[in-house]
C-alpha cells in the first residue's frame, strides 16, 4: 500500500527506492500524481520538512501538468484514424466493438476505461503486426517480436535482437503518425543509430517524417494525458 503525506493541502505519495541516496520530488508521468522518492528507512519527519521547503515549486509543477483523462460514455475519440463515439451499453454482451461510428462498450461502467484501453491496445497490436513485417521485407530484415506497452518516455523502441515495442497511445494519433513510428523503429533493424544512412532509409519509405514529428511534438501532452 502506498503511503502519502499531505502538505499544504497537497497529497504526495511516498516511494521508497533501493539504491536511492537522496530525496527527489516529481510528478509521476503515468498518473499525474506528485511523488517523493526516498531512501529506505528515511525518517518521515525529514521527508515532510523536505516537501515543505519545495512545496511552492511542486504546486507549480502540478498546475502545469495536464489533467489525466479516463475514457467515458459519450466521449469522442479517434482510433487508428477512425472517428468514434463511446457508448456504454451494460445490457449487451461482447466486450468492446465498433458499430458504424459508435464504439460499443458492454459490461459494468466501472470497467469501461480499462476495456476501451485494452481495445485500443489490441487494435494497435493488430495493425503493427501487419504493417511492420511489410516494411521489414522492404528493408530485407526480420522482426523477432512485437509488443505494445504503456510507455511514457518513448513512442517506440528497437533492440539489436529484433524486438520492437510501441506505445498503445499511438492508436489515438492519426495513422500517418503511427506509420512513421513503425517505419522509424523497423529502420533501426538495419541502422541502429540516427545517422544520415538511417534517415535516408526512413525517407525512402515515405514516412512523412516532418509532419509526423510536428504532430507528435504538438500533441504529446494530449496523448500522455490518457491513463
Amino acid at each position: 500500500m502506498v503511503r502519502s503525506l499531505i502538505v499544504s493541502g497537497t497529497s504526495i505519495d511516498i516511494i521508497p527506492k533501493k539504491g536511492c541516496h537522496s530525496l527527489k520530488l516529481r510528478i509521476d508521468r503515468k498518473t499525474g500524481k506528485p511523488q517523493v522518492i526516498i531512501p529506505f528507512l528515511y525518517p518521515i519527519f525529514m521527508v515532510q520538512k523536505f516537501i515543505e521547503s519545495h512545496i511552492v515549486w511542486l504546486q507549480k509543477q502540478i498546475s502545469l501538468t495536464p489533467q489525466k483523462i479516463t475514457f467515458k460514455d459519450g466521449m469522442k475519440l479517434s482510433i487508428l484514424g477512425q472517428e468514434l463515439i463511446i457508448r456504454h451499453q451494460d445490457k449487451r454482451i461482447g466486450g468492446v466493438f465498433i458499430e458504424g461510428n459508435i464504439l460499443i462498450v458492454t459490461g459494468s461502467s466501472e470497467h469501461l476505461h480499462r476495456r476501451v484501453k485494452d481495445f485500443i491496445q489490441k487494435q494497435v497490436s493488430e495493425y503493427v503486426s501487419v504493417k511492420a513485417p511489410k516494411i521489414a521485407e522492404q528493408l530485407n530484415c526480420s522482426i523477432k517480436r512485437i509488443t505494445i506497452k504503456d510507455t511514457i518516455s518513448r513512442w517506440g523502441s528497437c533492440t539489436s535482437t529484433g524486438h520492437l515495442s510501441f506505445c498503445w497511445r499511438l492508436g489515438l494519433a492519426p495513422l500517418f503518425v503511427l506509420d512513421y513510428v513503425i517505419i522509424h523503429e523497423v529502420a533501426h533493424l538495419v541502422e541502429m543509430n540516427h545517422s544520415w544512412a538511417f534517415w535516408k532509409k526512413v525517407a525512402e519509405l515515405n514516412a512523412n517524417t516532418r509532419q509526423a514529428k510536428k504532430w507528435l511534438n504538438e500533441n504529446a501532452p494530449y496523448l500522455h494525458s490518457f491513463l
